[in-house]
């Protein structure tokens, strides 16, 4: 009987070894293949983005109620004036990895959740949000706020926002699942550092991002979208 059993289970055992190998496979090929279909046979055709941004240039989102104005692009950034509108909600809770964010106002008071924490910002006072926190900027009174200075993004985060806020403001199907995952994964693989904090960990999401470009990019979706190029501000 004893002999019965440690053959059933050594012939399991190879079963699983034998599926796990196939699927091993099966993802390999599907990563190489789908890699050299997006980025070999079928690449986009991205502007140059060293280049891309101009002075008076809007990036605006009406979901999030944030209206970002370029002020100039140099040394792999670019950096923007900030207006938040009246009750805007902003963007959902997110942690970027590769870059620091400085928030400060010139008038009102602006209001940002770190780790769960609601802060306030006055006027005078600067607030640092270090890469990986989770945050959430988003205005709780009835002004219109402007931010003092500027605020300096990564370019290719920048180009990636402008797409996001395309198809945040256009797309209808922007916000549900799973086809949004599909819409955000080749703008995340081309560069938009940022990830949701209410999420998976983030590995996870870079991860998922990787393996659903393919796929995304086989679905129609692109990390650029022409009709949403931004215009200067009039």
């Amino acid at each position: 009987m004893k002999n019965n059993n440690s053959t059933k289970s050594a012939n399991i055992l190879k079963i699983l070894k034998k599926m796990i190998l196939y699927s091993m496979a099966l993802i390999a090929a599907y990563i190489t293949i789908g890699y050299f279909l997006h980025l070999v046979v079928f690449p986009e055709n991205i502007p140059e983005i060293s280049g891309y941004f101009e002075p008076g240039q809007v990036l605006n989102s009406e979901a999030e109620g944030f209206r970002q104005t370029v002020v100039k692009q140099e040394y792999g950034l670019v950096s923007c004036s900030l207006e938040i509108a009246p009750h805007a909600s902003g963007p959902p809770s997110h942690v970027h990895t590769d870059f620091d964010e400085i928030f400060e106002v010139e008038n009102g008071m602006l209001s940002i959740i770190i780790n769960g924490e609601i802060k306030k910002i006055l006027p005078g006072e600067k607030l640092l949000v270090s890469k990986g926190t989770p945050h959430k900027p988003f205005n709780e009174t009835a002004d219109t706020l402007h931010s003092k200075g500027v605020i300096a993004f990564p370019e290719k985060f920048a180009f990636g926002l402008v797409q996001i806020y395309g198809l945040m403001d256009h797309n209808p199907d922007f916000g549900k699942l799973p086809v949004t995952l599909f819409m955000l994964a080749p703008i995340q693989q081309a560069g938009f550092d940022s990830y949701l904090s209410d999420g998976p960990p983030v590995f996870i999401q870079k991860t998922l991002s990787f393996i659903l470009t393919p796929a995304a990019r086989l679905m129609g979706f692109k990390s650029y979208y022409k009709e949403f190029n931004i215009s200067k501000s009039i």
